[in-house]
């Protein structure tokens, strides 16, 4: 069953244009840095403003990756509980965030539960509508 592209891309009801736009979400090993700031969430927050000043229905995504080992290790290093950890530095790439005025519409975590119920769901739909298959590369 092929995808609705119009349907993804303008809503039906108002022909408003749609735009949903997702800063790479950076591991949540330690503080943010400059580099996280103009390499990813700075150009989405000014095209999303751009979005949004056209009047696009838009909506901005970014958040934490609390999975993988380098989060682990860095918990571990430090002594201290991973989910305190991650609680923690989440908070931090919030709070420096906000401080550069980054305009999120959603600011979340890859623990939270909402997000794995997503990401589930939204590979049920891609594996029901034929988008994956087995195979070698």
């Amino acid at each position: 069953m092929p995808i609705d592209l119009e349907t993804m891309v303008r809503n039906a009801e108002n022909n408003k244009p749609r735009r949903l736009i997702l800063a790479a979400l950076p591991y949540i090993n330690n503080v943010p840095h400059l580099g996280h700031i103009v390499g990813s969430h700075l150009p989405a927050d000014i095209f999303a403003r751009y979005c949004r000043l056209k009047g696009y229905e838009t909506v901005f995504i970014g958040g934490t990756d609390e999975n993988g080992s380098s989060s682990e290790i860095a918990a571990f290093k430090l002594g201290v509980p991973f989910e305190e950890f991650s609680d923690r530095l989440h908070q931090e790439h919030r709070k420096i965030y906000d401080l550069f005025g980054i305009s999120y519409d959603n600011f979340s975590r890859t623990t939270n539960p909402m997000h794995h119920e997503t990401v589930r769901d939204f590979f049920k739909v891609i594996h029901d509508r034929g988008f994956i298959e087995k195979g070698t590369m």
